[in-house]
């Protein structure tokens, strides 16, 4: 039930909505939203249903263990070992479903030949669940008492299939009955039809001359028009999913929670490093937090490319959590590199250049390792990587036009404008400057949301990219 879909904008969410504000206990709150999430996940992937509530009550356990076992001054060594075996058992379920065919023949309780399906938002709900075994583990949260609150903050579907990646600390609040005030909720919703639009008129829209171009007859594509189709699927990853975050983010903020935010303009970055602090920024912060860190200081006694080498392997494991293919793993190595190099000193190289060629430098890197994050296959990459180094010169002998992607290019544009602050910050200044913009401002976002249904209903669903992760 993606939240693109008339099932959810029309019947699930004002279910949602009409029961949970129905009630003002907390407890029967919680009890309300861990239904309806569920019930959301079964309509996405019932046959993994019974695994989630399973996965759900073996981490309950096992953190009211480890909560206890602290709280009890246990030794180091025994509560690292309770720590390490969560680890290990999310780490071997994450392999066998995610990556049993990337390695071997994975067959699953004796049923199949093929790798397991993963369950849906499996990688998601994983780093969630560890994230709170490592915060009990470095003291910086406890351990909940209650199930309920429990199950909610694991599965609560604003942020169940793919993010944002938030720690129980961030949860709790909401989940503790804090006030839910009106100002906030209009600001839900507006982010909420803000983030639809992004999906539905300019993603799913670009989606369409890149779907064509990467399509086409490579020995007949010239390079422009590949470039042009590289372009347009940079902007459609990025709207795709930062329009989900969004969406995420206002059901958070209408139900009384705060998600972290998980983009920042990542395309106005003036170096990889500043990149990736505006990108997926609480995967990254997972890793940062969780992985990180945790090796510089196990590490601290090696004095040669150590920040490097530990980069290296964050970006290695951020690739191979994208996926089960070789070309994760070199997109995951290709920004571990560029990052190695900036901290090795080019980073401060970089500094001293002019805003617009950091800008230039930044940007090329990006948009070519999206070209490795398209292509699964290395042939099918080093195809298109000829193609734009004018290997059928700059032309070739397909057009966009002969593609029907011109029409796309005001979309196109539009985009770049939009992956931009400079929008949001000349509507804040006119909202402060004049009292009745903000009244104008709702009304578009009103007509907005009726042409996303509009646009969604007449050209189909499309499914959100990194559902798939």
């Amino acid at each position: 039930m993606p939240f693109n879909s008339i099932h959810f904008l029309f019947i699930f969410l004002p279910a949602v909505l009409l029961v949970y504000f129905g009630i003002r206990n907390e407890i029967w709150r919680n009890l309300v939203l861990v239904v309806f999430s569920l019930l959301f996940y079964a309509w996405v992937d019932l046959a993994h249903l019974p695994l989630l509530v399973g996965l759900v009550l073996l981490h309950y356990i096992v953190g009211r263990w480890l909560g206890n076992q602290i709280d009890r001054g246990a030794t180091k060594n025994s509560i690292i070992r309770i720590v390490a075996a969560v680890v290990l058992v999310d780490l071997l379920m994450l392999v066998g479903y995610k990556y049993g065919g990337f390695a071997f023949s994975w067959r699953l309780f004796g049923v199949g030949d093929s790798p397991a399906e993963q369950p849906f938002g499996f990688s998601y709900f994983l780093l969630s669940a560890l994230s709170y075994f490592f915060d009990i583990y470095y003291r910086s949260d406890r351990a909940e008492r209650s199930l309920l609150r429990f199950t909610a903050y694991l599965v609560m579907f604003p942020r169940l299939t793919q993010g944002p990646i938030a720690s129980f600390k961030e949860i709790r609040p909401g989940l503790l009955g804090a006030k839910v005030r009106y100002a906030d909720q209009v600001e839900g919703a507006r982010r909420f039809i803000l983030g639809l639009a992004k999906k539905v008129l300019i993603a799913d829209l670009l989606a369409v001359p890149a779907e064509r171009i990467f399509g086409a007859d490579m020995a007949a594509l010239g390079a422009t028009v590949a470039w042009l189709g590289l372009i347009a699927y940079s902007l459609q990853i990025y709207f795709d999913f930062s329009g989900y975050t969004d969406m995420a983010i206002g059901l958070g903020k209408i139900l009384g929670f705060n998600l972290p935010e998980n983009f920042n303009y990542p395309y106005t970055a003036v170096s990889i490093t500043d990149f990736w602090r505006r990108w997926h920024m609480t995967l990254t912060g997972w890793f940062r937090n969780y992985v990180f860190i945790p090796l510089e200081f196990a590490r601290k006694r090696v004095k040669i490319l150590r920040q490097q080498t530990d980069i290296l392997v964050v970006f290695l494991l951020t690739g191979l959590w994208h996926g089960a293919s070789w070309n994760f793993v070199a997109w995951g190595l290709y920004f571990g590199l560029i990052l190695a190099l900036e901290v090795s000193g080019w980073g401060k190289v970089l500094k001293r250049l002019p805003p617009l060629l950091q800008h230039a430098y930044t940007l090329g890197l990006v948009v070519l390792g999206w070209s490795l994050f398209r292509f699964e296959s290395f042939d099918g990459f080093l195809q298109y990587w000829q193609v734009l180094t004018m290997g059928n010169g700059f032309f070739g002998m397909t057009s966009l036009r002969e593609l029907n992607g011109v029409g796309y290019l005001p979309v196109m544009a539009a985009a770049l404008v939009f992956s931009t602050p400079v929008v949001e910050r000349g509507m804040k200044q006119m909202t402060q400057r004049l009292s009745w913009f903000q009244v104008a401002i709702d009304a578009c976002i009103l007509g907005l949301f009726v042409v996303s249904v509009a646009v969604a209903v007449s050209s189909g669903f499309r499914g959100f990219l990194y559902a798939q992760f």
